[in-house]
């Protein structure tokens, strides 16, 4: 779908379900790449989420969850996301979430400079936010690596699992993004 030498974006199948598991069962993970809570599933429930997103035709404004894999070998790093679309008023969020080995390589700055080129040229967005919980340094030098501005700070906003701590928000226009 998008790629670049190391990366490349795909829809998910079914068969990807057991890697999908793998990278989403993580409890301690979910804490900082969810505000949700967690809970636990099994590989065939993510096999069947991902037979019924297969066979539905996609909103526009439904989230774009992408596959993330080496081009070499097809190795599963991760996912990236495009979620909290809006058309009218032309923004999106993205999100990353890799497998640790996958981390401190690159691949995280490759994976959003990918979901912002899908979010820039092909859903003709004019703005791109990535939110963050404020001790999350990897994924802060990744936003501003790819050029993202810090625009602020939302102070106890999120649980971590250990209490609540503060969001930080970044975002990158369209007129500023450097393909």
């Amino acid at each position: 779908m998008f790629a670049t030498d190391r990366v490349r974006l795909r829809t998910p199948t079914p068969d990807d379900a057991p890697d999908m598991f793998r990278l989403h069962s993580d409890p301690e993970l979910h804490l900082v790449t969810d505000d949700e809570p967690f809970l636990p599933h099994h590989v065939g429930q993510v096999r069947a989420r991902l037979e019924k997103r297969a066979a539905e035709q996609p909103e526009a404004a439904a989230p774009v969850s992408l596959l993330a894999e080496t081009v070499a070998d097809g190795t599963f790093l991760g996912t990236g996301v495009l979620w909290g679309i809006n058309a009218f008023n032309g923004y999106a969020h993205l999100g990353i979430t890799l497998l640790p080995e996958a981390r401190g390589q690159g691949y995280g700055t490759e994976v959003i400079r990918l979901l912002c080129r899908y979010g820039f040229r092909n859903r003709n967005l004019r703005r791109l936010e990535i939110e963050t919980l404020a001790g999350n340094t990897a994924m802060r030098r990744t936003a501003e690596r790819c050029g993202f501005v810090h625009e602020g700070t939302q102070r106890d906003r999120e649980y971590d699992g250990d209490g609540f701590t503060d969001l930080v928000i970044y975002g990158l226009l369209r007129r500023d993004w450097t393909p």
